[in-house]
């Protein structure tokens, strides 16, 4: 069981210690507490809204999980983001249990865990508020628990309760981010079932998923089909048939087939530095391993859901993270299998030599550039970009201390190098959610401006927002009646409905307003240097910065500035 302590602390130090320590980031980690922030406002959790218009993009789970933190932890980022860590933690459990099932080998299961933890693009999106991290938790339980259900040989209450439990997985999944819940495990288990020419499993396995799955999922669609009656034709048209084959579909991102190659080949890093042995240790084995019925299915897990989302016109490096769940225990078993090869182990010891080396040069030239700055640059001293001294010291000193210890530990044994690799990884990342400074991501994390110029914005004032800033807006100065203007933005859904109609001004609509002859103070918030849309003969407003937003502060006009209190 002590093997088990180094995912588990990985996880806990790397991954929820520093949780809260970066700004929040626009607009995904704005939207993403918005959302659950209104629904426990208004006590619906059944309905997403985002300003309190209908949001139908997603299912609620994620919603609902967020809410669920916030309410036990606060309104903060570190409960924004505690669902997608515990999730990416949970996911590498599965991972451990999985190859401690079909390896019996406790190394094997907690190597598995540490790799999948230490991908970066694993740790990117389990330490951001977005709900692939989710996703890919409940895709990896319905997969995990399938193969063992499929190869066991009776119809006995173990095979029944793990069927069941796929079928529950299955079920969070689409409540967190819909079909692709069904899609992914498919594309794996009909490869799999049809390799394996298991054919009569298409006709008794499916059942018992499906029941369970839609036991899970009923209870809600029925509610919100009740509450919202056009969600389920919204949901399904747009968000998913138009999306998978319509490069110009609302909301998508258009690129070539080749798109997700590079985040699958680097995303893993630094653990992916390990890949060389790990490839010669399968490949050393690869006739013995692919007699193995688990093997073939992690790689039908690997190759057809990467193939499935490849083939999509709209696509994000976020969407393959389920695609490193079978990397990580492909890794964990080529990396068994290289270290019993014995040898000189070149293939491990030379990456790991070199970054070393590249550390030590990183953290050199660092602190040398950092002590000639007041003479070369002495402006950048007080850079909003620069980080805090303090900060700064202790982030070179973890560097060059990785890096030496890499160093040192290169001719040890490959056990003591394997722990130096991982262990180095702990520091850098806690330090690494500091060093970037706040004011240093005003364009992307305008939270801390938007809090200086709350001051300027009257309780009964209009709020009118720039698109790019109405997430961080409502969010930070919780408001979410603010209204918008000229680009409707991802909120084009909800303003098509009546009651939402007033929410969204044309660019006349908006200069109209401004220069009505009656009307109460007006603020308008928009990223530094967007268009203010200022029709020529309106008085000049007062301007406003912080950080990377722009305030313009209109007076009020008529009988609503005789009332007008300071804005000050």
């Amino acid at each position: 069981m002590k093997l088990y302590w180094a995912p588990l602390l990985f996880f806990i130090f790397a991954y929820l210690a520093p949780l809260g320590f970066r700004p929040m980031v626009t607009p995904d980690e704005f939207r993403y507490a918005e959302i659950p922030r209104e629904m426990i406002e208004s006590g619906n959790w059944t309905s997403p809204t985002l300003l309190h218009m209908r949001y139908f993009e997603k299912p609620v789970l994620g919603y609902q999980l967020t809410a669920a933190a916030f309410s036990i932890f606060g309104e903060n980022a570190f409960a924004l983001r505690l669902p997608a860590a515990l999730a990416a933690g949970l996911t590498a459990l599965l991972i451990a249990l999985f190859l401690r099932r079909f390896t019996g080998e406790d190394k094997i299961a907690a190597m598995g865990a540490l790799l999948y933890l230490a991908g970066g693009l694993v740790y990117g999106i389990g330490t951001f508020a977005v709900l692939d991290s989710q996703t890919t938790l409940f895709i990896t339980g319905t997969l995990i628990c399938f193969l063992p259900a499929c190869l066991e040989p009776r119809f006995n209450r173990v095979k029944i309760v793990l069927l069941l439990l796929t079928g529950i997985f299955a079920g969070l999944a689409f409540l967190t981010k819909g079909f692709i819940a069904f899609a992914v495990p498919a594309v794996t288990v009909v490869p799999f079932l049809v390799w394996e020419k298991r054919w009569k499993d298409f006709l008794l396995l499916p059942w018992l998923p499906l029941i369970a799955a839609g036991v899970v999922i009923l209870p809600w669609a029925l509610a919100i089909h009740h509450e919202q009656p056009d969600f389920w034709r919204y949901f399904i048209e747009v968000e998913h048939i138009q999306r998978f084959l319509h490069k110009d579909a609302p909301g998508q991102h258009p690129e070539p087939w080749w798109f997700l190659l590079p985040p699958l080949l680097f995303g893993g890093l630094p653990a992916a530095l390990l890949a060389p042995c790990a490839i010669k240790g399968l490949w050393s084995d690869r006739l013995q391993l692919l007699r193995l019925p688990y093997i073939r299915y992690t790689l039908c897990y690997l190759i057809f859901p990467f193939l499935f989302f490849s083939a999509s016109s709209g696509k994000l490096a976020t969407y393959i993270l389920p695609c490193f769940t079978p990397l990580a225990i492909l890794g964990a078993l080529g990396l068994a299998r290289y270290f019993r090869l014995g040898g000189t182990y070149q293939l491990f010891r030379y990456p790991l030599t070199v970054l070393g080396l590249l550390l030590m040069l990183a953290g050199v030239l660092a602190a040398a550039g950092r002590l000639a700055l007041p003479r070369i640059a002495p402006q950048w001293q007080e850079s909003l970009w620069m980080p805090h001294t303090p900060i700064l010291v202790a982030a070179i000193l973890v560097v060059l201390a990785w890096g030496i210890t890499l160093w040192y530990f290169r001719k040890k044994t490959w056990k003591r190098l394997l722990a130096v690799f991982f262990a180095g990884m702990v520091p850098l990342i806690f330090v690494g959610n500091l060093i970037i400074r706040p004011s240093a991501m005003a364009d992307k994390s305008p939270a801390a401006a938007l809090l200086e110029l709350r001051s300027h914005i009257p309780d009964d004032a209009l709020l009118i927002c720039h698109r790019s800033m109405v997430h961080a807006a409502a969010w930070t100065l919780k408001r979410p009646d603010l209204l918008l203007a000229v680009s409707m933005g991802e909120l084009d859904y909800g303003l098509s409905y009546p009651e939402a109609a007033d929410r969204f001004l044309e660019l006349p609509e908006y200069q109209a307003l401004l220069l009505a002859s009656e009307r109460p103070a007006v603020v308008y918030l928009a990223r530094e240097g967007a268009a203010a849309y200022l029709p020529e003969n309106v008085p000049a407003p007062e301007k406003f910065h912080a950080g990377g937003v722009d305030l313009y502060y209109f007076a009020p006009r008529g009988k609503q500035s005789q009332s007008a209190q300071g804005v000050h």
